[in-house]
């Protein structure tokens, strides 16, 4: 499944339409959970960050979610992520995500690839 997302009107619209997707292949509700903490996550990030439209691609196959995220204006991530401290108001986002992840990998051209394994 294909989205294209310019704004965070079109992030919320593009996590519906995933979430109907997911359901229709019978993805237990915590794998659905985590597929949108990534995809608001790194979706936020590239709107936020790049000023780039993003584009989100879905794939689930041998029970994986793979999740492709391009944009624009590519936004390069940190390789490894680190919880910020308690007081912090910012910096947990992607280390959750790395948490419920597999994989995250990201291109020389700034493609976000993500890997989720489907819980039973």
């Amino acid at each position: 499944m294909f989205f294209k997302v310019n704004d965070l009107k079109d992030l919320q619209e593009a996590m519906e339409r995933l979430c109907e997707h997911l359901l229709r292949f019978e993805i237990p509700m915590e794998s659905i959970f985590d597929s949108k903490l990534v995809v608001s996550e790194l979706v936020g990030n590239v709107l936020k960050h790049s000023d780039g439209i993003a584009s989100l691609h879905t794939e689930i196959k041998d029970g994986l979610i793979n999740l492709k995220i391009t944009s624009t204006k590519p936004y390069l991530l940190p390789e490894k992520s680190v919880c910020s401290d308690v007081f912090s108001e910012h910096g947990r986002g992607l280390f959750l995500v790395d948490s419920v992840c597999l994989t995250r990998t990201q291109t020389s051209d700034g493609e976000i690839l993500v890997t989720l394994k489907v819980k039973k």
